[in-house]
């Protein structure tokens, strides 16, 4: 793929490159040149794009020259919506994912999976089991397992399974004993117990409720494991094209080991952090926070905020009630937020005034409607300014809504995996057709001129890019069936959502985003060209090589079956897990 090329360059003694690709189709993101020949490097930057016949100066004795042999070269994958710290978290605990992220099917997976785990790890009585990824919309039986079926996998271990949305879990009766959990009177601020018709705890709680298992975790981090799992996951996120990483609700905890890593340059690829807006203060404090850049690899960003649950889960705040409301509530139930206005109001003005930048989760539209009440409030009182804010995962905003968006300066990204994952639930349990057709508005926010962003909100689902690409352009769910397909996105549209716009959410688009000279050598080698491919092969195009600052992170072995990879399974890493590691908050 690679050869070096003998010095018949002209002039080149001074400012060669170091590698320059060729060979293929470089698609370059940047509408002012979409197409080119060649790209050279130097360093860690882009030193030129255009004809091979214009870069054939820039050849020296050095210089390694890349044939593509066809395949595509772009920007770098860019994570514009995800929870690094999630996989940190749940490495090496059992994955009760359903297919295709995981295998697990029915409930008795989930309690033989626990088994298995229990027996095979040796846990000693008495020490917290975690595991993470249940779905269930997905389960055979349709409904979250209850605090018996996970007595019946162990009663002498405290035994938590985590939704895959991290709104919701199950707990144990032992550990539901442990944290004082015996009715929904004793939920804390923000939580909720569900209990049956006799007020006892069912075993699944929601929301702030969910923490209590963290006073169970082991105290003392394992720093030399920590270490070396973030360079696994980091290592498996380069795979996948990726050279950007968000971790998208980060704790004070998270921040310092993040920290410890920058400055072991542990990490290879660009992590942008978002504290959670109860920790934001506490990071605030700590000395030398790197805003402004990257220092190691890490940046520190604004404030995040979860405004509402999950759809999937039904804990999102809707303006209207749910289609088929979850067992016990009423039909007029359509969610609950997770700050009242006043309180919204108050951590958005903090941020005004500092100058953070905002993302805050809403996936329902009456979320979304409390969000952008706070921001037109802001921004009367603060005066108007690049700020940008971003709606984390917008599910369900209306078309009033994207109007007021637009007229704020609102950045949406869409979790539109949703289609694909959760569509038939949300057409058929959730929200009903008419709703669900309108999930994740890709073509709405591109008829008004927005740009966006789409992304996995991974560890939610697999942080691969490719099918990402593929559920924004197909918009087709489980079951085969067009979910919207009035929404769908161009495959360059899509593209542009994970590099270009994506960028620009971030405030980086005169680094990343698009290939043009002094920008950063952030690359990804494609199998194959996204913008011909045929839809329906568009999730199996797969990465050949990533590039993160003019230095290649991930080359793919020739060996490995192209089917290969498509999951991020923590089942067989042993890192533990640490209550220093904040729960992540997605959908």
């Amino acid at each position: 793929m690679t050869s070096k090329t003998p010095d018949t360059s002209q002039d080149t003694s001074q400012f060669p490159a170091d590698r320059i690709y060729r060979g293929g189709p470089i698609l370059t993101m940047n509408d002012a040149q979409p197409q080119v020949e060649a790209l050279a490097i130097r360093g860690k930057r882009i030193l030129a794009v255009g004809t091979w016949e214009e870069l054939q100066g820039l050849v020296g004795r050095d210089t390694e020259v890349v044939d593509l042999a066809g395949r595509t070269l772009m920007p770098g994958f860019i994570d514009a919506h995800g929870h690094l710290m999630g996989w940190i978290l749940y490495w090496g605990t059992p994955d009760l994912a359903p297919p295709p992220a995981g295998t697990i099917q029915t409930i008795p997976d989930i309690a033989e999976a626990l088994r298995k785990y229990i027996q095979e790890k040796a846990i000693p009585e008495g020490t917290l089991v975690l595991a993470n990824g249940y779905d269930d919309s997905l389960l055979e039986e349709r409904r979250h397992p209850i605090r018996e079926e996970l007595d019946a996998v162990s009663s002498k271990h405290p035994i938590c399974i985590v939704h895959t949305s991290a709104h919701l879990a199950v707990f144990n009766s032992m550990l539901l004993d442990r944290v004082g959990y015996v009715g929904e009177d004793s939920a804390p601020e923000g939580g909720i117990i569900q209990v049956d018709e006799n007020g006892r705890p069912t075993g699944v709680v929601e929301e702030e409720a969910v923490n209590a298992f963290h006073a169970l975790l082991p105290q003392e981090p394992n720093l030399a494991e920590l270490l070396k799992t973030l360079k696994e996951v980091q290592q498996r996120y380069a795979s996948l094209g990726i050279t950007t990483v968000e971790d998208g609700i980060t704790g004070k905890s998270s921040v310092d080991l993040l920290l410890l890593a920058a400055s072991l340059r542990v990490l290879f690829l660009d992590v942008l952090l978002f504290p959670k807006w109860t920790e934001a203060d506490a990071i605030d404090a700590i000395p030398h926070l790197p805003r402004e850049g990257y220092v190691g690899h890490l940046k520190v960003g604004g404030v995040k905020i979860t405004q509402d649950g999950s759809p999937q889960g039904k804990t999102a705040f809707l303006e209207k009630p749910y289609h088929k409301p979850p067992p016990g509530k009423d039909p007029t139930y359509r969610g609950q937020p997770i700050l009242p206005q006043a309180e919204l109001d108050a951590e958005v003005d903090k941020a005004f005034e500092k100058g953070r930048q905002l993302h805050i989760h809403c996936n329902g539209d009456a979320a979304a409607d409390m969000m952008l009440t706070s921001i037109a409030r802001a921004t009367e009182k603060f005066g108007p300014a690049d700020r940008r804010p971003v709606m984390v995962h917008a599910q369900t905003v209306r078309e009033d809504q994207l109007d007021q968006m637009k007229a704020l300066g609102i950045i949406p990204t869409f979790f539109v995996a949703h289609t694909f994952y959760w569509g038939d639930w949300h057409r058929d349990e959730t929200l009903g057709r008419e709703r669900a057709e309108r999930i994740s508005p890709l073509r709405s926010a591109t008829n008004r001129g927005m740009r966006y962003t789409i992304h996995n909100d991974s560890p939610v689902v697999p942080p691969d890019i490719m099918p990402l690409v593929w559920s924004a352009v197909a918009r087709t769910t489980r079951s085969e069936q067009e979910l919207g397909p009035e929404q769908r996105a161009t495959p360059l549209e899509a593209l542009k959502a994970v590099t270009a716009w994506a960028a620009y959410q971030n405030f980086e688009e005169r680094e990343k985003g698009t290939l043009e000279p002094d920008k950063l050598a952030d690359l990804v080698v494609l199998s194959g060209n996204p913008l011909t491919t045929p839809t329906e092969d568009l999730r199996d195009l797969y990465v050949v090589e990533t590039v993160k600052g003019g230095t290649t992170v991930y080359l793919r072995d020739p060996e490995i079956p192209t089917s290969a990879g498509r999951s991020l399974s923590s089942h067989t890493r042993g890192a533990p897990f640490l209550a220093f590691l904040p729960r992540h908050t997605c959908c």
